[in-house]
């Protein structure tokens, strides 16, 4: 009993150094999502109604022609909302407005201003977002997190060495520090207009993808 009770306080008492280890891979995006839809305005619900739902169709169809499968174009959202105008403290109904957006999903980037260009000749006037996305971010993950980990290997072999101290191997702990590992490029939502029917450039980067590491050495 004695002998456990002082091996355990020997271990508490080991010298140890701590370092963080970092490792990042660059890896270029293979998922394009876009939100963009119609937003219609009118007197009467069902007369906005059925014109938002011709617009819709007319999105559809030219996303289709473009190359897009209609498995790729979800409805995101629907909408009918009334609207009032506010006049000597009374709320006036003055119309509606029917809104319905769709999420495209493309596997080219070559694609996006097709898609714009098609939905805004169909008469899309509303976009937002655009997102970047890398469909298996787990294999690069992984690829960062073998380059976190020599990272701080290298980092203790140095300190180590400048210290005069001999390092014990395997550490005694390896710790994952999770953070978000796949950040996501989303610009500000705007407003489709006739000058995406030009078939605007839509150009991508590279996305990084960090992984951290803190590992727990002995030494003597």
């Amino acid at each position: 009993m004695y002998f456990q009770q002082n091996r355990n306080s020997l271990e508490a008492n080991r010298n140890r150094l701590t370092v963080v280890g970092e490792g990042e891979v660059a890896a270029t995006p293979d998922i394009i999502q876009i939100t963009l839809g119609i937003r219609t305005e009118g007197e009467s619900a069902n007369e906005t109604i059925q014109t938002n739902a011709r617009i819709a169709n007319q999105i559809i169809e030219n996303l289709e022609n473009s190359g897009i499968p209609q498995d790729r174009i979800e409805t995101k959202s629907y909408n009918v909302r009334p609207m009032y105008d506010y006049i000597d403290g009374k709320s006036i109904l003055r119309g509606y407005e029917v809104e319905h957006l769709f999420e495209v999903t493309m596997t080219d980037v070559n694609q996006v201003g097709e898609v714009l260009s098609a939905s805004a000749k169909a008469g899309a006037n509303v976009m937002h977002g655009l997102q970047f996305k890398i469909s298996n971010p787990l294999e690069y993950y992984l690829q960062a997190l073998a380059i976190a980990i020599q990272s701080g290997t290298q980092k203790a072999n140095h300190i180590s060495e400048q210290i005069g101290v001999t390092l014990d191997y395997p550490p005694l702990s390896i710790t994952e520090i999770s953070d978000q590992p796949i950040s996501v490029f989303q610009p500000e939502g705007k407003v489709l207009s006739t000058a995406f029917a030009a078939t605007p450039p839509i150009t991508t980067q590279d996305v990084l993808i960090q992984a951290k590491v803190t590992m727990v050495y002995s030494y003597n």
